[in-house]
């Protein structure tokens, strides 16, 4: 969930309208920005879990389980975990700085889950970092494919 929310942040963000004036920005800045972080991610975790709680049993032939209520609280805390990350620099940064930067928290996050798996994998650290960025390399690329293909 982390990294899919991650990716659709990427493409939401770099869709988004701006203008550079000097010192000063328009567009989406400050509350506006966080609203639409957190809009995105707990929107997103939500009707995936809605999605999955629907469907599921109809895949396994049982009822929802508890099993599926904790993978949907995991959805949900990873959707959080990457909006509360990608809230920093709009709370620590100048609008300017938040604009530049608060896309490039998803695009990390991707790159440190990418370097984890390579690690899970028990991959050496110079290959989990190739790995971590590979994964960094297509997750924006994606992001950009979604992006261009939704402002047509």
């Amino acid at each position: 969930m982390a990294l899919y929310l991650a990716i659709v942040e990427i493409a939401e963000l770099a869709s988004l309208p701006e203008r550079h004036h000097g010192g000063e920005v328009t567009g989406a800045t400050g509350a506006l920005l966080l609203e639409i972080v957190w809009g995105t991610a707990v929107g997103l975790a939500l009707a995936h879990w809605f999605a999955f709680r629907v469907v599921a049993p109809a895949f396994r032939g049982d009822r929802v389980s508890r099993y599926d209520t904790y993978v949907g609280l995991a959805q949900v805390g990873g959707a959080i975990a990457v909006a509360t990350l990608s809230s920093l620099p709009v709370l620590l940064f100048s609008d300017v700085r938040a604009v530049e930067t608060t896309g490039d928290v998803p695009a990390v996050l991707i790159g440190i889950i990418g370097y984890l798996v390579g690690r899970r994998l028990e991959k050496s650290r110079v290959a989990s970092v190739f790995y971590g960025l590979l994964a960094l390399v297509l997750g924006v690329l994606v992001a950009t494919v979604k992006s261009v293909l939704s402002a047509h």
